[in-house]
């Protein structure tokens, strides 16, 4: 009997991933402006980057919760500002991924490594959510 194999991750797959990773990172980006509005409802979040307000208005959870958050940021940069290409064929032994341009020249993520990060910020957004004002 023939084995009823899961197809292998396509092109849309691995956008998909890269979809996954941006939403979880918005999401994140939320939880955080709330706790900002909650604490300083009159702080206008339009000038500079909302974790430098985070940071200055709850320090002690920012200073907690940085290196979890702190080791996402790369990737999601990476994503945002330097896409430039993507390997997703199914007929390939190569895990499906995308390239994005760095400072210092190309960097690959594999959608396995796009799967974990947006674990880690699901985490991380709870991690935010759950900590006391």
């Amino acid at each position: 009997m023939a084995e009823n194999r899961a197809p292998k991750p396509n092109m849309r797959d691995l956008m998909a991933s890269v979809a996954y990773v941006l939403m979880h990172w918005g999401w994140l980006e939320e939880e955080v402006r709330g706790r900002i509005e909650a604490i300083e409802p009159e702080r206008l979040l339009s000038k500079g980057s909302i974790w430098a307000h985070w940071r200055a208005i709850e320090p002690e959870v920012w200073l907690r919760l940085r290196s979890n958050i702190e080791m996402l940021v790369d990737i999601r940069n990476c994503l945002a500002h330097g896409l430039c290409g993507a390997t997703a064929d199914p007929r390939s032994a190569d895990e499906p991924h995308v390239v994005c341009r760095t400072a210092t020249g190309k960097r690959t993520i594999t959608m396995s490594e796009l799967e974990s990060v947006a674990d880690a910020l699901h985490l991380a957004r709870n991690e935010v959510h759950d900590a006391l004002y």
